[in-house]
Parts: structure tokens; sequence; C-alpha cells
């Protein structure tokens, strides 16, 4: 009697393996990943972007939003890996203005979900592939689009990208219907360059904002 409660426990376990193994397989195959989404940063790592803004107005009585005219006055904006935990990374943000004065804050970022607060978010977790979730426990749905070489004077990286529209309402300027496209350095899943463009549709007001990295402690960048 032993021997066939044995036999019965030994088959029900080989049954329970082979489904969660046509589990993963069929998971994996439908692009979505069961691995767990880890950061490839660590801690002090550091990237500096330029920071640009442009500003179209087509009505004479619209005037360039704040922020516009701020980031403009940037001299480069600098972000710093302060401690990475599972699956969160925290940052130390520094905008470095062309007058000479510099105002620092704190980020954090969950590389699983999106969640992010403080002003940058665009960190991601090191690896993902075509068709991955960025955000797989998070509610954007959003997608590598694919993979592209990138060419530094330390050597090509992997970048991985994607393009994506949204819309969204302005205090100032109202409806508007906006276009992004990211790039993200494979390995440590950090932004490498974005361009976001908006366009107000009450004012006929157009608006874009350029990131693009410009230097780091990981690779020499130029």
């Amino acid at each position: 009697m032993v021997k066939k409660q044995s036999s019965i426990v030994f088959i029900l376990a080989i049954v329970l393996l082979i489904i969660l193994i046509l589990a993963i397989v069929i998971f994996t195959n439908s692009g979505v990943r069961t691995y767990a989404r880890l950061p490839g940063v660590s801690l002090g790592d550091t990237f500096t972007y330029d920071v640009t803004s442009f500003w179209n107005i087509s009505k004479t009585n619209t005037t360039v939003p704040l922020t516009m005219l701020e980031i403009n006055q940037t001299k480069s904006f600098r972000v710093t890996i302060t401690n990475v935990t599972a699956s969160l990374v925290t940052t130390l943000e520094t905008w470095i203005f062309k007058n000479g004065t510099e105002r620092n804050s704190t980020g954090l970022v969950n590389v699983e979900t999106g969640y992010n607060s403080g002003g940058f978010w665009p960190v991601v977790a090191a690896n993902l592939r075509k068709d991955d979730l960025l955000h797989p426990a998070g509610q954007n749905n959003i997608t590598v689009n694919g993979t592209i070489s990138r060419e530094y004077p330390s050597g090509a990286r992997e970048t991985n990208y994607f393009t994506f529209n949204y819309q969204g309402v302005d205090d100032e300027f109202g409806y508007y219907a906006a276009e992004a496209d990211y790039y993200f350095d494979r390995s440590t899943g950090m932004l490498v360059e974005l361009y976001d463009s908006s366009t107000f549709l009450s004012t006929n007001a157009q608006g874009a904002i350029l990131w693009k990295i410009k230097e780091s402690n990981v690779w020499v960048v130029s």
C-alpha cells in the first residue's frame, strides 16, 4: 500500500512538472517573460545628458511655457545611481544650469511596475528583447520594438528602442497629442536618447524635448 501511494505521488509530481514546463514555454513564446526584471545599473553609475526643448507658436498671443525656457537654460542633467535593491533603483538627479547653479532632487524607479517618483523615470530592466514588456507588472503594455547597434568611442553597444503615441491635457494649453521615441542601452537599461513631441490642438502650438547622453562612467560616450 505504501509503495502504491509513493508511485501515485511520484506520477503526480511528474505531471505537475510537465505542466509547469509547458506554461513557461507558452508564456515565453507569447512574448510574456516569466523571469524577474532586474536593473543593469550599479551603485555609483553616472549618466549625463544634454537636454534641449523646441517650441513652435502659430498664434502671437501664445507664450512659451516656462518649463521649456528653463530646459534651454540647462547645461546638462546628471543621474547618479545611489542604490539598487531587487527591481528598485534610487537616483540623485542634478540639473546643472548655464549660470553655474545646480538643483538636486532624488528619484525612485521600479523596473518591474514602472512606478516612479522624482523627475527621471527612464530606467528599465537590463537585457530586454524584442516584444518584451517594458514593465511586466505595470499597466502601460509598452513593448520593445527592436534592438539596434549604436557606435561609441568605446565600441558598439546594443540599444533597445520603442515608439508610442499618447494623449493628455495640459493645465495651460489644453488637449494635446504626442509621440515619443525612446532608446535604452540594453545592458544597463538606461536612457541614451529620447525625442518627445506634442501638438496642442487649441493653439496649434508644437513642442518637443530632446534628451541625448553625452557622458557616463560606465562606457565612453562622446
